[in-house]
């Protein structure tokens, strides 16, 4: 274990977070909705692999033996990303995390685990009495397969003209084959790529080639569609035919596929919008009619004339959802039910709480949030850690009453680490009256992240 600082309240039932660090904001809103579904005293547990300069919040147990290895050998903290499917398999091993939960047990007799994304390494829930509030790993492995969607999907959602195939050789005939009908390009995706990490743009045959090699996978190769809207709506599933949705977002995106943050409320007319909720809907209860229960996003570009596109869907909370939760807690009336409420009663029920209450989507917006997260590009050395002041629920409650604009940075790595490329070095989110007000705060709080770096690393 490289760090832990658990404290356990004798008096509460414990649930347990498993994943980045970047989610441990949404344990207030599962604490809150199992607090009332319990009616009684609750906290939580949150175990992580995120190398970090400071842990401010408290039950944290920090899981990575790589990084405590690359701290001896270089004599600092080593902020690095680890494969989910590694550390949910590294979790349910480590003997302490086991001790934990089967002291757990012995106290309340069950245990709730969540996950932002359900896996099915994590084998602590397969121990009596642990249960996962999320999605079915299993739905979840198969709907993650881009090669899967566009064929369950086709004639359900606008998609653009494209073929699925299996091997990198195939993939090279067919890409080459729509090149000539495809002037803006051929994206090129595996069938998993989750935040674009194994698909691009392609524009010749020498691209392709040289970054899809593997003869034996599934590829999906489509129309590149020039577009200026990357929405992304966010939902919950109850069954196969109730479906709520969260709202809708504008993505920001680089280099075609990089996902960098969000804006909300979208810029999008609201006949688009409502077209948005409509077809996630339609895909919610196409999940639902397979088993899936939980939290889910999609995601799609809208061109020039206005035509939406299907891009994927995510069975999964999105980077979006900790900006929802706030944008719900504020928006709907006291005591109505939490998107983490709604995906419980969903997981453990297959329908929705009595208090659940669907957004008012035509509302004036009473506030403006954008986020940014800042990955590296290569290894970098931090030289100050950048504070976080206030929670982002608190900045959501501070300009919602009135207050001016302003942006909060979470999860910095801390100052004198080694940053590994591909890491997270931090997160903005900027909350403002107007739309100008939020921009100019997030334009800070990306500066400010920029400035924390001292230099590439060696």
């Amino acid at each position: 274990m490289y760090y832990q600082n658990v404290r356990l309240d004798p008096d509460a039932f414990h649930f347990v977070y498993v994943g980045e660090a970047k989610a441990c904001c949404l344990n207030h809103f599962v604490w809150q909705g199992l607090s009332r579904i319990l009616g009684r005293s609750v906290g939580w547990v949150s175990i992580v692999p995120d190398i970090l300069g400071d842990y401010r919040w408290g039950n944290v147990a920090v899981l990575n033996p790589q990084a405590e290895r690359l701290r001896w050998a270089t004599g600092r903290g080593v902020s690095m990303r680890v494969p989910m499917a590694e550390f949910a398999a590294r979790v349910g091993r480590e003997p302490a995390v086991r001790r934990l939960v089967e002291r757990l047990l012995a106290r309340q007799g069950q245990l709730p685990v969540w996950m932002f994304e359900s896996r099915p390494e994590l084998s602590l829930c397969r121990m009596p009495g642990v249960s996962l509030v999320g999605p079915q790993p299993s739905i979840v492995s198969a709907v993650n397969d881009k090669t899967w969607q566009y064929a369950a999907f086709a004639g359900l959602m606008p998609l653009a003209e494209h073929r699925i195939c299996t091997g990198c050789g195939e993939m090279l005939r067919l890409a080459e084959e729509m090149r000539p009908s495809c002037p803006d390009g051929v994206f090129v995706s595996m069938a998993y790529s989750a935040g674009g990490g194994a698909s691009m743009v392609t524009r010749s045959s020498a691209e392709c080639a040289a970054r899809f090699v593997d003869p034996s996978a599934r590829y999906l190769v489509s129309r590149y569609i020039p577009h200026v809207f990357d929405p992304t709506v966010l939902g919950v599933v109850a069954n196969d035919s109730d479906v709520y949705i969260a709202g809708v977002a504008d993505m920001t995106i680089e280099h075609g596929n990089a996902f960098r943050g969000s804006c909300h409320p979208s810029l999008l007319p609201p006949d688009i919008q409502e077209n948005l909720r409509a077809l996630t809907t339609i895909v919610g209860r196409r999940l639902g009619s397979l088993g899936f229960r939980g939290i889910f996003g999609c995601d799609y570009i809208v061109d020039a004339a206005g035509r939406i596109h299907f891009i994927e869907v995510n069975p999964r909370k999105q980077g979006t959802t900790m900006e929802f939760c706030c944008t719900l807690e504020r928006t709907l009336p006291p005591g109505a039910a939490n998107l983490f409420e709604l995906e419980y009663h969903a997981v453990t029920r297959g329908e929705f709480p009595d208090n659940t209450v669907e957004p008012d989507h035509f509302a004036a917006p009473r506030f403006f949030w954008g986020t940014w997260n800042h990955k590296t590009e290569r290894d970098e050395i931090t030289k100050v850690g950048v504070p976080q002041h206030m929670t982002e629920r608190e900045l959501f409650a501070l300009v919602d009453g009135g207050g001016v604009a302003g942006h909060v940075v979470r999860e910095h790595v801390g100052g004198g680490m080694l940053v590994r490329a591909g890491t997270f070095l931090g997160r903005v989110v900027a909350v403002g009256q107007t739309r100008e007000a939020m921009l100019a705060e997030l334009a800070v709080g990306r500066m400010r992240l920029r400035e924390s770096i001292a230099r590439p690393a060696a």
